[in-house]
């Protein structure tokens, strides 16, 4: 199944149905690849009752289609996935209680998988490679920074735009490359926890 990039949502009901942590959990692995319920049931350690009720949620308001079906050992399994790599509340919805429930929770399921990335990444993923950090091949930082709001917009496209022009980039050999995985978060705070002009991390 081709998943589409973003998916505007356009129902409240749709919003309303991923505001659930539950299936907000689901979806972060529905968007990766397919699953089957078992599958689900055994990574998020919830009965396959309750799974299936909410893929059955997620299936009725279009959010994820059954991809692919098997039969082994006489049973039929359906794998699921999701129709898009990320979901977009409508204008008319964007200012709904639901909408923010919605846009902090995948916030924190994103950075739930990073953890679960990290814990899963080979040991010479941290192997430091000399005594200077720019030259490691990992990276780990946390910055905070006091823009305006036209600043932060400007910077999330230009790392969009970098995003883009590294992951097209067709001058270096395949065989050369190596696979990294990327997540950065970025929101407003009201409180600095670091000294001004500090990072933390590497």
């Amino acid at each position: 199944m081709e998943q589409q990039a973003i998916l505007i949502l356009e129902q409240y009901e749709q919003l309303k149905v991923i505001s659930d942590p539950m299936r907000t959990k689901m979806l972060m692995h529905l968007i990766e690849q397919p699953h089957t319920g078992q599958q689900l049931a055994q990574k998020l350690d919830v009965s396959r009752a309750k799974i299936l009720y909410h893929l059955r949620e997620l299936e009725k308001y279009q959010l994820i289609r059954l991809v692919k079906e098997e039969v082994r050992g006489g049973n039929v399994l359906k794998y699921y996935q999701a129709v898009a790599r990320g979901f977009i509340p409508a204008d008319h919805l964007l200012n709904l209680v639901e909408t923010k429930q919605a846009t902090r929770q995948s916030y924190i399921e994103v950075l739930d998988r990073a953890k679960t990335r990290v814990l899963t990444a080979p040991e010479r993923s941290f192997a430091p490679s000399s005594p200077d950090v720019e030259n490691w091949e990992s990276l780990s930082l946390q910055k905070e920074l006091r823009l305006t709001p036209e600043q932060f917009l400007t910077f999330t496209k230009r790392y969009r735009e970098l995003l883009l022009e590294v992951e097209h980039d067709a001058s270096t050999d395949e065989t050369d490359q190596k696979l990294y995985y990327v997540m950065a978060t970025a929101f407003e705070i009201e409180a600095a926890l670091f000294e001004e002009g500090r990072d933390a991390g590497d």
